[in-house]
């Protein structure tokens, strides 16, 4: 019992007035009443900016991913390119002479060592990229488990289960005849995964962008 319930009872037991106290207690009840609703108004709020800044590193996630995926295609396309060189060029130098076919041959070694050392500079780069916006991204879903959405979007993104082994590149590094033939083999399959990849990215930007705005 409260205070104000307390001095309305003694006030009943002896007779007398009891409309003051009355008063006291309707403005109390409004006062509390007021509370509540501005704590309500104030928990909302600060929940939404919570959320609001979730998909601040859902968005810097998706985003980096989408650059990555644009790297991928192009250190692809360079791939396909050092190859369809190098598989022109011994096909001209079958005709010339031993030594100069050596000569050149070191060349076109050195020339392929060099564009796929460009390549994986790139590539490494935007897979730390990646890696860093993924890390941040898991971070904040988890200082937020509490709110329904980080819960939706770990399950969207398979966030405990991720893994970086798929944006991998693996390939082989020497461009005698039987390798060139297996890197290309090995293209056509990061075409592939390329492919799967960037149908799993605008899955989940559709799924994101339906939770975000509900």
């Amino acid at each position: 019992m409260n205070e104000i319930d307390k001095e309305l009872l003694n006030i009943l037991s002896s007779g007398k007035n009891t409309s003051k106290i009355h008063k006291e207690k309707k403005v109390k009840q409004k006062e509390m009443e007021e509370f509540k609703q501005e704590f309500s108004r104030t928990s909302a709020s600060y929940n939404a900016n919570r959320k609001k800044w979730v998909f601040k590193q859902v968005n810097n996630f998706l985003k980096a991913k989408g650059d990555f995926l644009t790297l991928q295609e192009e250190a692809i396309e360079k791939l396909q390119n050092c190859c369809n060189y190098l598989e022109s060029s011994v096909n001209k130098e079958r005709n010339t002479v031993s030594s100069t076919r050596n000569m050149k041959t070191s060349e076109f070694t050195d020339k392929y060592t060099k564009e796929f050392q460009n390549i994986f500079v790139e590539y490494n780069n935007g897979l730390l990229e990646l890696d860093k916006k993924f890390s941040s991204l898991k971070e904040t879903v988890q200082e937020n488990k509490e709110l329904e959405v980080s819960f939706m979007i770990g399950n969207i993104l398979k966030l405990n289960s991720y893994s970086f082994n798929k944006y991998k590149i693996k390939f082989s590094t020497n461009f005698q005849r039987g390798t060139r033939i297996q890197l290309n083999f090995d293209i056509r399959s990061l075409r592939k995964n390329l492919n799967e990849l960037k149908l799993e990215l605008t899955q989940e930007t559709k799924e994101l962008k339906n939770l975000a705005e509900n």
